[in-house]
């Protein structure tokens, strides 16, 4: 079995912790060691029995560990994932055993799929992209690096986001659709035109209330 650390220790870790052990009920693989928080951050001593640290070395076993990112907001989530990926630290791609991933469907390093989720065919997802529980992906869809789809969003075919979107729950983007980097979806939205980076659309069908922030 090979060592991992979950970053984060919040109700998305926990998460993450639960596709681990659905994969070792399937065949061992995984040996959770425990998470790990940004020094400073308030932590409870243990989570489900693991301990929380906010050193990593306390955990690892090796130079390199494996890590998965279980924050959500995809700005930090990338800043943490820079400063281990400098460190020599790497991201495993962990997909629970009950999402559904059709034919060539790419996923790339540090990206985490959540139970029932469906990716369906001719799909990209770069690096550090996070789907969450019951998201559906159509075909030809590119996802872009540190993206969040939350759960029960729909993403469908040849819809482009790029990096750093945050896709609310239960928020529905049709077909042909880019979204712009950085951008923010509204939970329950229904994105029928394309959203420049940096916005922030809410509503059905979805409306930019907010233009200029950068969550990416």
């Amino acid at each position: 079995m090979r060592d991992i650390a979950i970053y984060g220790c919040g109700g998305f870790g926990r998460e993450v912790l639960q596709i681990l052990h659905a994969l070792n009920a399937q065949e061992p693989q995984w040996n959770c060691l425990g998470f790990v928080v940004d020094p400073g951050f308030a932590r409870p001593e243990s989570v489900h029995g693991l301990p929380v640290v906010d050193d990593i070395s306390s955990l690892e076993r090796g130079a390199r560990a494996n890590i998965a990112i279980a924050i959500g907001a995809p700005s930090v989530r990338r800043r943490v994932a820079e400063k281990l990926g400098a460190l020599g630290h790497v991201f495993p791609t962990l997909v629970h055993p009950r999402a559904w991933i059709g034919a060539k469907v790419s996923l790339s390093e540090g990206v985490l799929v959540c139970a029932n989720a469906c990716l369906t065919t001719d799909i990209i997802v770069s690096p550090h992209v996070h789907l969450n529980l019951s998201v559906t992906v159509g075909h030809d869809a590119e996802l872009g690096a540190y993206s969040t789809v939350s759960p029960g969003a729909n993403i469908s075919g040849y819809v482009t986001l790029g990096e750093g979107v945050d896709i609310g729950t239960g928020a529905t983007v049709i077909q042909g659709i880019s979204i712009g980097d950085g951008a923010v979806i509204g939970a329950g939205a229904a994105v029928v035109r394309s959203i420049p980076p940096h916005c922030t659309a809410v509503g059905v069908p979805a409306k930019i209330i907010k233009t200029g922030q950068d969550t990416s």
